[in-house]
């Protein structure tokens, strides 16, 4: 029971969502004695859904998001018969791996916006009463947390990323970008060459959202920001982080392996947006501002030359995208000069 106590007080502690998955994984792989622990988050939509590894506690260790190998990071939730029962049937699915003689147990993660995910406990016995209770327990503790940080995290009409969690995202993605850029250890490179450092952020405005709100009221404004929201989702991949700053304007980061990849997906999205018949509006656009991410850009920087590309696509037409390096190369736009010293000011 203090073994118990003790986990759930360093749970209770965190309040940032790797350190709270990594708790309760570990938790679990301890209490239960199992062979490992998993957690794995569901993306997609029906019927092409993905399981996202994002933490594993076994006895090689701890390890999430990034640094899995990419065979083990994303697969499709239809290769895993007993992940689709746990997920679509919201129910408990125990399976044998005969080829390895381990018990499987799979346990939703559910909170109000649906199944979000799968805990995975593997262990060489099938688990008793008192560890099945165990495992409840510290999922029900870890969902209860997970709509808490929802809650506090997500934008409540759309459900994407809100503003308040937009620099804590991008300032973990800087970091990883300058440890990569630094560390020496041959196989975190390896493990993470995938990953290639290669982000980019796009800042994407509604054009002429003011007329939508003036013409047919906020209510038919409100519909429009959540049927975008639906077509940005479809638009981007699972791993490519949605936000919204606020009002008309979204904010996207990917990760990608070149700028062509990102031009199309965005182009993807514009297009899928103007196509689309929103219900007594019409047609709605949306102009898109983007920019690389270096290993050593601050946030202010990033989101500046974003703004200064969407400003520029809104000047010359809208219902268009622009990427600021490309402006800054043909001299439409003059690039910003970092200053030479850091200032702080108190």
């Amino acid at each position: 029971m203090i073994h118990v106590l003790k986990h759930v007080e360093s749970i209770t502690q965190h309040r940032d969502r790797t350190l709270l998955e990594v708790g309760v994984a570990s938790a679990l792989f301890e209490l239960v004695k199992a062979r490992e622990v998993n957690i794995y988050r569901v993306s997609g939509d029906h019927p092409a859904q993905y399981l996202e590894r994002i933490t594993h506690v076994g006895a090689d260790g701890v390890l999430y998001s990034s640094e899995f190998d990419d065979i083990d990071a994303v697969v499709p939730l239809a290769s895993r018969p007993e992940m689709v029962a746990c997920v679509e049937h919201s129910q408990i699915v125990l399976r044998h791996n005969e080829d390895v003689g381990t018990y499987v147990h799979c346990f939703p993660i559910s909170v109000d916006r649906g199944v979000l995910g799968v805990l995975e406990v593997s262990c060489d016995k099938p688990l008793a009463d008192d560890d099945l209770g165990t495992a409840e327990g510290f999922l029900g503790l870890y969902r209860n947390y997970l709509s808490l940080l929802d809650y506090s995290e997500r934008d409540t009409l759309t459900g994407m990323l809100n503003r308040k969690t937009f620099d804590e995202n991008l300032g973990k993605i800087l970091a990883g970008m300058i440890s990569q850029t630094e560390s020496e250890d041959p196989g975190r490179h390896r493990r993470r060459h995938h990953d290639d450092g290669s982000y980019w952020l796009a800042v994407v405005d509604v054009d002429h959202f003011k007329r939508v709100n003036d013409q047919f009221g906020h209510l038919y404004g409100d519909e429009v920001l959540l049927l975008l929201a639906r077509i940005m989702r479809e638009s981007f991949r699972h791993q490519d982080k949605l936000f919204r700053f606020g009002g008309e304007e979204f904010v996207v980061v990917i990760r990608a392996g070149s700028e062509h990849e990102v031009e199309a997906a965005l182009e993807r999205f514009r297009a899928a947006t103007a196509s689309y018949a929103f219900p007594q509006v019409g047609t709605v656009t949306a102009s898109v501002g983007y920019t690389h991410i270096l290993p050593h850009d601050t946030i202010p920087e990033i989101v500046g030359r974003a703004d200064e590309a969407l400003y520029f696509a809104k000047e010359n037409g809208r219902n268009q995208i622009a990427n600021h390096e490309a402006l800054c190369a043909a001299g439409k736009i003059t690039p910003r000069e970092k200053p030479e010293n850091d200032i702080e000011l108190f």
